[in-house]
């Protein structure tokens, strides 16, 4: 067997854009905390799972902070994979850190390119044989690219751009890539060039990839960035110059990722959003909260997962009257006031919440302060930012580290906001490199004044703080951040209009789902009391979560195996995926769960019923375009609706159905959700029950369920009492009918063997 060299890997730690700005300006990228942990920890987590051995992180802008955090997270000190910090404070791209990475010798063999911005959890093993097997056989074979198939819908959830691939699909080499940024003119063809087909039974254009921005590379990419100093972006000019240059004959291979594995590079605030909830919902595993991701949170308090995918540390505050939602994650040492209402969002440590305030899909860094009866919505906020009572933040607002917003100020929808005041040429959303250096996240553009101004704004961003700060001492923007407040206002890109923006932002989610149905937007102003309780996915109302020491309500595994069956299943739906793959996720449910296969069918039935109807209030926003629109009109409708689903998902659930029993079973499912029993409380499965009968023989029509499971279940019911038998009462007419038919079948049977007997005889 070839040996060889150990599998290292080159990590930037800088994305070398403007992105996320003016964050990036006060702290690098890679550090802003994902659901509590550093970005750049789940790619040296999955790196160190994945079998590579040493890793040469690049550090440029904000170099000390990033070498300062691998020494106390304990990157340095490991003995089975190895980190290196690499830094150059001169670099103004990826190009330009290439160059430097070759300059010190350090690479010995193929290695992984990665930025420390991407989450993944899957196995490099394959990928990395079939490059090897193709380097065995083309030395000029020198870059594997991962891809991974996504359909629009899910391209555009996690923000990424319009992207045209050209593929051979024999030999998977890449023939063209094209990227389109979202403000550009788009036009309605590709061009390829005829060089392309020449020699070759076909080439795929394909617009359903998604570039994970994960690359196997042989050496030779590092030579190709030495002698090509016009070489800054490794998508826009090495793979680029790669496909067009003839005479260098160097060929890019693309490997995708099976429907399993994950891999998605944060490029914007509207992947950061995505790829928190896809964390919080435990589709990277084992990548989630309650597992550790650096060597030392080995050390630290674990989270706590409860039902409906609430995380919570140790060391908690919360009252009483308060309401923790699902889709939370409760980082130790967090308080929150009475009635106040946290859902699907994230808590750094010691973050305070006061009362009556309304959390909805937001991102609070360690030690946020927020005052009484504050509203916000898909909303990021970083560290040591304070918000005083009565703010509103609408969707899509940024707070950068140490903001402070005045009292009873609005923040309007997409705000950036920060300490360091914007010179006229950034741009929040350029992608052009960046070279600005690192700034003091507690001081503004009085920074370079002598000690005396220093101290002075430090002053009077403490009294902002304290909410003392008096108008005429301010020196920030009012119509920013308020009366009393402290901080600037940045301005967005004049050719970027607000729908293209919402497109990047963490706000996105409320646009992309909901489309024109207006009625599924949540006013909180005209909500009940009643209304703003968070129910669990489950349907029964969520349990507060409280940390006073009393035993918490305990959590019923039926309603969480439900939850996890149908979630697994609309994520099938949503992702387009092949049957066989869907079985395989529910498959691996069952086996993780010890359930029988007519516990999946039972859950899977009931998420197809539910999909002809419109979603409930604990629908997750990702699922909600999965649903119908507005409850049908007539029964009719509804049919039609529920065919439609089963002819495309009626063969799952089949697979699922291993005998009579098993379809019995699933009989009884739509009772009880017809009746809305148990599990299915609150689940508007009683508009199926005008429409029982018209189902029960749909199911049969359609091959779900057999003649003799039908009967089977109505000899079950008659003994019942008359309450129990009520649907079998309004089904006898069809059941005498199956009963009739397979009598006739019989006779004709039994005739048939006759004369087969009297030809026999004759």
């Amino acid at each position: 067997e070839e040996s060889h060299p150990p599998l290292q890997a080159v990590v930037l730690a800088d994305s070398f854009t403007h992105r996320f700005r003016p964050i990036t300006l006060e702290s690098p990228k890679v550090l802003l905390p994902l659901v509590n942990v550093p970005m750049l920890d789940y790619t040296l987590e999955w790196l160190a799972s994945a079998g590579v051995e040493e890793a040469f992180v690049f550090c440029c802008a904000h170099a000390q902070k990033v070498e300062a955090h691998l020494q106390e997270a304990g990157w340095l000190s490991m003995s089975s994979f190895k980190v290196t910090t690499v830094t150059s404070t001169d670099c103004t791209s990826a190009g330009d850190a290439l160059r430097f990475i070759d300059q010190r010798n350090c690479i010995r063999g193929d290695f992984v390119l990665v930025s420390g911005d991407v989450v993944a959890n899957f196995k490099l093993e394959d990928a990395l044989a079939l490059h090897r097997e193709r380097r065995k056989k083309d030395k000029q074979a020198i870059m594997t690219i991962m891809t991974k198939k996504l359909s629009g819908a899910s391209l555009k959830r996690f923000g990424y751009s319009d992207l045209v691939v050209g593929i051979d699909p024999d030999s998977k080499q890449l023939m063209t890539y094209q990227e389109e940024r979202a403000h550009t003119q788009k036009g309605t063809h590709v061009r390829v060039e005829s060089k392309f087909f020449k020699g070759r039974k076909s080439v795929q254009l394909r617009t359903d990839v998604m570039d994970c921005h994960i690359d196997i590379c042989a050496p030779e990419v590092l030579v190709d960035f030495r002698e090509n100093f016009d070489y800054q972006q490794v998508r826009r000019d090495f793979v680029g110059g790669v496909l067009i240059d003839e005479e260098m004959g160097n060929k890019i291979f693309v490997h995708e990722l099976t429907d399993r594995d994950y891999a998605v590079q944060i490029l914007n605030l509207r992947t950061y959003d995505a790829v928190s909830r896809d964390i919080i919902q435990r589709w990277v595993y084992p990548f989630v909260p309650d597992n550790s991701v650096t060597p030392s949170q080995m050390c630290d308090p674990g989270y706590q997962y409860l039902r409906g995918n609430i995380y919570r540390q140790e060391g908690l505050n919360i009252a009483r009257s308060a309401t923790i939602g699902n889709n939370t994650v409760l980082a130790t040492g967090c308080r929150v006031g009475e009635n106040t209402v946290i859902r699907a969002s994230v808590l750094g440590k010691n973050c305070v919440i006061g009362s009556n305030c309304v959390i909805d899909g937001c991102y609070l860094n360690d030690n946020v302060v927020v005052g009484n009866n504050v509203k916000m919505v898909s909303s990021l906020l970083c560290a040591q930012v304070t918000v005083h009572n009565g703010v509103k933040l609408e969707e899509g607002s940024i707070l950068s580290y140490g903001v402070v917003c005045g009292k009873d100020f609005n923040v309007a929808a997409l705000s950036r906001v920060s300490l360091i005041k914007q010179v006229e040429t950034d741009d929040i959303d350029s992608s052009e490199d960046e070279s600005e250096q690192p700034a003091d996240p507690n001081v503004s553009t009085l920074k370079q004044m002598g000690g005396l101004a220093y101290a002075m704004e430090r002053n009077r961003l403490d009294a902002a703080r304290d909410g003392t700060l008096s108008a005429d001492k301010s020196i920030w923007d009012a119509a920013a951040v308020g009366t009393g407040g402290a901080g600037f206002l940045w301005q967005k890109r004049e050719d970027v209009d607000s729908e293209e923006e919402f497109q990047y932002s963490v706000g996105l989610r409320w646009r992309l789902y909901v489309g024109k149905n207006q009625d599924l937007l949540i006013d909180e102003d005209e909500c009940s009391d009643d209304e703003m309780g968070v129910r669990s996915r489950g349907g029964a109302a969520q349990a507060n979560v409280e940390s006073d020491g009393e035993d918490e309500e305990e959590e019923d595994p039926e309603v969480i195996f439900k939850c996890e069956v149908t979630e697994t299943f609309l994520r099938c739906v949503r992702m387009q995926y092949d049957q066989g793959n869907a079985v395989v996720e529910l498959n691996a449910l069952k086996l993780a769960e010890d359930r029988t296969f007519a516990d999946l069918s039972r859950y899977i039935f009931t998420a197809l019923l539910a999909l002809a109807l419109p979603p409930s209030a604990e629908v997750h926003p990702d699922n909600v375009m999965l649903y119908a629109t507005e409850v049908p009109e007539c029964d009719k409708e509804l049919m039609l609706a529920l065919k439609k689903r089963l002819e495309t998902w009626g063969p799952l659930l089949q697979r699922f159905l291993k005998n009579k029993d098993d379809q019995v079973e699933l009989l009884l499912t739509l009772e009880e959700m017809c009746l809305e029993e148990g599990v299915f409380e609150a689940s508007k499965g009683s508009r199926y029950t005008s429409v029982f009968v018209q189902t029960l023989q749909l199911l049969y029509n359609m091959d779900v369920v057999t003649e003799e499971a039908v009967i089977t279940w109505d000899e079950e019911k008659k003994h019942a009492d008359e309450e129990d038998r009520k649907f079998a009462i309004l089904a006898a007419p069809f059941v005498t009918w199956l009963k009739e038919a397979e009598e006739d079948s019989s006779e004709e049977e039994d005739e048939d063997d006759e004369d087969d007997e009297d030809d026999e005889d004759e």
